[in-house]
């Protein structure tokens, strides 16, 4: 077996634990739906509510904001790597990632793994839940290059999920991630559009991964304009994944060395 292999079958394996422990909270997944089913039906109500031509027709902002919705829930999945690792120190299993054969920065990735992967399954749920009940128009052609978007954008997410991990692997805090999914979502255009902001903030929105994924996917599923051409915020949405993960690998490798040094690696 290749070591390819053994690493695959090890991430896979903590999948397994992570899925199995999820669904042992047997109204976990029914709490879910029905807060998303909440914040679709307000959204619906509220885009009611919404001036015509600030984002096209009403029904066009509720398919706007929708796939901001859903967006977000993978987002915040992946910026949560960071308290799941947090749960594995308190529960004394990290220190079995640390003499494992996967390794500590392997054993972090392998918690993200399944958090991601149902929050991105879930949102694609929502969404559909969404066309059926709210009758958003799909653009069913769109979805193939949809899914390769999405699962682009949650790489992405993942690497500011791991900046955090590092961070409370070397200094034993990760604060501050609730700050910012609320800077990246309203930065980033999820509940309305980036050229409402006033000129000297608009560049944030450019800086981020957010922008780009969220902008896509609207207009790969629903049809909105997007705010550049395609092949450029494919182009961004990729350099950065590419900047972040490898940088946000090293820097978890770097703080568990430097906890290593400290003799603080188990502690939080």
């Amino acid at each position: 077996m290749t070591v390819a292999a053994l690493y695959l079958g090890a991430i896979w394996a903590t999948v397994k634990r992570d899925a199995a422990i999820f669904v042992s909270y047997r109204f976990r997944f029914v709490t879910q739906i029905l807060g998303m089913l909440l914040s679709l039906t307000t959204f619906y109500y509220i885009a009611k509510l919404v001036r015509p031509g600030a984002v096209g027709t009403r029904a066009h902002y509720y398919a706007f904001v929708v796939v901001g919705i859903v967006i977000v829930a993978v987002l915040t999945a992946a910026l949560a790597t960071s308290q799941n690792v947090r749960l594995e120190l308190m529960q004394g299993n990290f220190d079995r990632m640390l003499i494992s054969p996967l390794g500590p920065v392997g054993g972090v990735v392998s918690l993200a793994v399944f958090p991601i992967a149902y929050a991105s399954v879930f949102a694609s749920s929502m969404l559909m839940l969404a066309v059926v009940i709210f009758a958003i128009p799909l653009h069913v052609a769109g979805i193939p290059l949809a899914l390769a978007v999405g699962a682009l954008g949650a790489l992405a997410f993942a690497g500011i999920g791991l900046l955090f991990v590092a961070a409370l692997l070397a200094f034993k805090s990760a604060m501050g991630t609730a700050w910012v999914i609320a800077g990246l979502t309203l930065l980033g255009g999820a509940y309305f559009p980036v050229k409402l902001f006033p000129g000297w903030i608009q560049w944030a929105s450019e800086v981020q991964p957010f922008t780009p994924s969220v902008d896509l996917l609207r207009h790969l599923l629903v049809g909105t304009p997007s705010l550049q051409p395609v092949s450029l915020e494919l182009l961004k949405l990729a350099g950065f994944t590419v900047v972040l993960l490898p940088t946000s690998l090293g820097l978890v490798w770097l703080a568990v060395q430097l906890s290593r040094r400290r003799g603080t690696i188990m502690e939080y």
